[in-house]
């Protein structure tokens, strides 16, 4: 069971998009922090919304980190944390397979490229019931969440929550 706090809208058509291919594939680096910062204040100010003691950005692939030479889902986590408190945990979970990008795949495809993608470092984090904020950039299929729950969830951890800047129409 996971919570899903998705903030924006994503469509083909529309301005997230751009922002989303700024801060993934423009280096827009500072971008990524003031939107994290932004969801934080507004998706933070709900009533009754439990706020995660540890930001968890979806890790990409060592090959993809030196490509790009950054993790957008970490720089989105540094905007929530700096709002939000808690503390960034990026090394709990391994992106232990590369693959090209998702972005033309079907939804059966995302899944079989991301099953088994990810492992979990428990021993980072012993205590298993704390509160963990899981970050990406966009939840299209939920695929690459969904195996990053997997992961956490192997290693004993059941009490997460999903924080996306935008959400297509695929769910």
């Amino acid at each position: 069971n996971i919570q899903l706090r998705s903030w924006l809208i994503f469509s083909e058509q529309n301005a997230v998009r751009t922002l989303i291919h700024r801060i993934k594939y423009k280096s827009d680096r500072s971008l990524a922090v003031d939107l994290g910062k932004a969801m934080g204040q507004d998706l933070g100010s709900f009533p009754g919304i439990s706020i995660p003691q540890v930001w968890l950005p979806v890790p990409i692939h060592p090959k993809r980190l030196r490509m790009r030479g950054y993790n957008q889902s970490e720089d989105l986590a540094i905007g929530l944390q700096s709002i939000l408190g808690g503390r960034i945990q990026p090394k709990l979970l391994k992106r232990t397979n590369f693959s090209q990008s998702q972005t033309k795949n079907s939804k059966n495809a995302r899944s079989s490229n991301v099953a088994h993608a990810f492992s979990c470092q428990p021993t980072l984090m012993p205590n298993t019931n704390t509160l963990i904020g899981l970050v990406d950039d966009v939840i299209t299929t939920g695929t690459t969440l969904k195996a990053c729950c997997s992961a956490l969830h192997c290693a004993g951890f059941s009490n997460i929550q999903a924080w996306t800047l935008g959400c297509s129409g695929w769910l």
